[in-house]
């Protein structure tokens, strides 16, 4: 038997700028309070935790210290707020998430009905319809929701940082004939354009697929899915204590891949607890 490991793994850029100034904050011994999940992992947030970072979904629970907003972004009105109330708001919004905010809003002042496309629960999605008012966007999940759209002199559209291009093209074919004008922007991360196509060439090469990452993960949850449409076996695990090992005597070939909010330790830590339960060796 032979373990493959994706030729793109570990924390993508924005992640490890998001944990660098929660800890930057944290050394520093304040009060540090996370909006949410920083980042969707249950191993980074619970390493947080343990280092004295408290998780609230309230401004009320803060009395002084830093507000860390999670790197999914958040309600602008938020970080508004917090500042009123003399908190220090220390911003992890990534970038590619930024973007998507400022091209809504750029959309939405230009007069174009806003079409996200992506979840309408995810966090990502929530900040940009809570920056311009739920009212002014449409939700847009699968190229059969495009029905709910009606027909309008201008669309814009932009989509969830951790879509999938397939999806993104096949949605987008379907909404060029709601609209004289349709305006559209690939928002997609360029890293998880990166870790999707690295995904697909290990899934192409191998029996079965460990995808390891949080089970709230959009961007690990589009890795699981990239693997089913290929047919091959796929697993999803949080952590390598997750492997049962009657599940791989039959296969000679093993990939392992995870989300861009997995370090590389726990890819590593799987690879190394699956070699010891088949005594095989790895690539």
């Amino acid at each position: 038997m032979q373990i493959f490991l994706s030729s793109k793994i570990g924390l993508c850029f924005g992640v490890k700028r998001a944990l660098r100034l929660t800890r930057e904050e944290l050394n520093k011994g304040r009060k540090v309070y996370l909006w949410g999940d920083l980042v969707h992992n249950p191993q980074i947030m619970q390493d947080l935790k343990q280092r004295g970072a408290k998780v609230v979904s309230n401004l009320s629970e803060i009395k002084k210290g830093s507000l860390v907003t999670r790197s999914h972004g958040v309600d602008p009105h938020l970080i508004k707020e917090a500042k009123l109330r003399g908190l220090k708001v220390v911003d992890t919004t990534c970038p590619y998430v930024q973007r998507v905010h400022e091209v809504a809003k750029k959309l939405f002042e230009d007069s174009y009905k806003v079409v996200i496309i992506g979840l309408k629960s995810h966090p990502e999605v929530r900040g940009v319809i809570a920056g311009i008012g739920k009212e002014k966007v449409f939700i847009v999940r699968d190229p059969q929701e495009v029905e709910k759209i009606p027909s309008m002199e201008k669309i814009g559209v932009i989509v969830q940082t951790t879509e999938t291009l397939d999806n993104f093209k096949n949605i987008v074919k379907n909404l060029v004939e709601k609209a004289e004008e349709c305006k559209v922007f690939n928002t997609i991360c360029k890293v998880i354009r990166e870790r999707q196509k690295a995904t697909e060439s290990l899934a192409k090469k191998v029996e079965a697929v460990i995808v390891v990452g949080g089970y709230n993960s959009s961007n690990t949850q589009k890795l699981v899915k990239i693997c089913q449409s290929l047919k091959v076996k796929t697993y999803f695990i949080e952590k390598d204590e997750d492997l049962k090992v009657e599940e791989w005597k039959n296969f000679k070939k093993i990939g392992i891949t995870g989300g861009t909010s997995t370090p590389f330790e726990v890819v590593e830590r799987t690879k190394r607890r699956l070699l010891s339960m088949i005594g095989e060796k790895g690539v």
